[in-house]
């Protein structure tokens, strides 16, 4: 069985992957149909491959489409290719933090980049109503957390710069980079667990018996 490789959703990093079939369709066509003098021709392939992971065995579909006129083929997977997965700490999340940061992660494994960081910064909105009511602006909630000690000048920083991602991605069709995508859940998810963490601390302190 011919072996290729290709990202795999399961193991998160490129690996070789069984070629469990694969079908073509092509055709081509005169450039201009109503000169029957020119002998240009315009052709185009749509190529799907089933693939299966040699280590995990997970199955994803792979269509190439080339067209003569265009520089580059066009590559789409199904499912889409994923660049992380849920935390394994999300669960511990209160419930409303819980489901929206699933639902983030979903318009991330669609490719949906504006969805994610619109979601991303509701996440960072219900944090800080959580932590200090509905006091004001995103402004002003930071420079609060940062008053009272719940983040640091850097982190105030950091969180500066997700919310005006989400804040472009909503209100000017901003369409980030992948990777800007993931810079700002890496600092939404940065704040999230620091908030388990703390009641982790607060629990672990209350049952650990005084010296």
């Amino acid at each position: 069985m011919k072996i290729v490789k290709a990202h795999c959703n399961k193991c998160l990093h490129e690996t070789k992957h069984f070629v469990v079939a694969e079908r073509k369709n092509s055709g081509s066509a005169p450039a201009d149909p109503h000169d029957p003098y020119d002998q240009y021709e315009v052709s185009w392939c749509t190529t799907y491959t089933m693939l299966e992971c040699c280590g995990c065995e997970s199955v994803s579909l792979k269509r190439e489409f080339y067209f003569s006129e265009w520089d580059a083929m066009e590559v789409e997977y199904y499912p889409p290719q994923v660049s992380r997965q849920l935390p394994r700490w999300y669960e511990e999340l209160p419930g409303e933090m819980d489901e929206l940061l699933q639902e983030v992660y979903s318009a991330l494994h669609a490719d949906s980049r504006r969805l994610a960081l619109m979601g991303a910064r509701a996440l960072v909105d219900i944090y800080m109503n959580e932590q200090l009511g509905d006091i004001g602006g995103f402004a002003k909630k930071l420079s609060t957390l940062e008053e009272r000690g719940l983040i640091n000048k850097l982190n105030k920083e950091y969180l500066e710069a997700a919310l005006d991602a989400g804040h472009a991605a909503a209100h000017r069709a901003h369409k980030a980079r992948v990777a800007e995508v993931n810079q700002v859940i890496d600092i939404v998810e940065n704040l999230l667990q620091n908030y388990i963490l703390k009641e982790a601390a607060k629990n672990l302190k209350a049952k650990t018996p005084s010296r």
